[in-house]
């Protein structure tokens, strides 16, 4: 599979729009945080272990990563050279180092975790870079993705000029359907799917309200509505 874009067009983006990056996502704040709060949630610390932490933007889903495993060794890799430069002034101790959301430059079987978090929608070629997770996580290892579904795209939009986004840039939306074909396609067990925010604005009772119906509607079509989507998956 190969989206209509290219890297050079994604990263020209968010090096436009990194320095209101942060500023954005802190109004509303929690439809933003709560990715890392459920995508962190599935780990399961081990002594030593190696985390993949792509695409880490500014630095936003560390403090939650070190609250839960703060012992690992974290690797972050993020397209923007400007969202790095922002990261590395939150958060000196750490690494950060640029990737093409295409190859992985480590060697094969070298993570516990890969955390995947609203990256593979803007990803030019979405199935070479699953494939490079395969090939980089180890037999006993995770991985955890979030993207929004194909049906959240209206959504984007009207949130987007209500709230003044930064906006997504180069991007494909992919309906479950789909993402669970590039998985299996590259060798990956789905272990999890779960839908979240039926219902991302309005503020938080009302945000916990639409999380407590789709709990309950899992398996149907309304699941489809929610607009992130969590696969936690391991190899085959």
């Amino acid at each position: 599979m190969k989206n209509n874009f290219t890297i050079k067009e994604v990263i020209e983006h968010w090096d436009k729009i990194a320095a209101i990056y942060d500023p954005c996502n802190k109004k509303p704040s929690n439809p933003h945080f709560q990715r890392f709060v459920v995508g962190v949630g599935f780990m399961n610390p081990q002594p030593k272990m190696k985390v993949l932490n792509i695409w880490s933007r500014t630095g936003d889903s560390i403090q939650f990563l070190r609250n839960k495993c703060k012992d690992a060794a974290l690797y972050n890799l993020e397209a923007s050279k400007n969202m790095i430069k922002i990261a590395k002034k939150k958060y000196p101790a750490e690494k950060f180092h640029t990737t093409d959301l295409e190859n992985l430059d480590y060697s094969d079987n070298f993570f516990d975790y890969i955390l995947c978090l609203e990256t593979l929608e803007h990803t030019p070629k979405p199935s070479k870079l699953l494939k490079e997770f395969h090939r980089t996580l180890k037999p006993t290892g995770r991985l955890i993705l979030s993207l929004p579904p194909a049906s959240a795209e209206l959504n984007y939009r009207i949130y987007t000029f209500v709230f003044r986004s930064h906006g997504e840039g180069p991007h494909k939306f992919l309906s479950t359907k789909t993402v669970k074909k590039l998985l299996k396609e590259t060798r990956f067990e789905l272990l999890l799917h779960k839908s979240t925010l039926l219902i991302p604005v309005f503020g938080e009772v009302i945000m916990n309200l639409g999380e407590k119906i789709i709990e309950k509607f899992q398996d149907t079509f309304i699941a489809e509505l929610g607009v992130r989507q969590f696969y936690v998956c391991k190899k085959r």
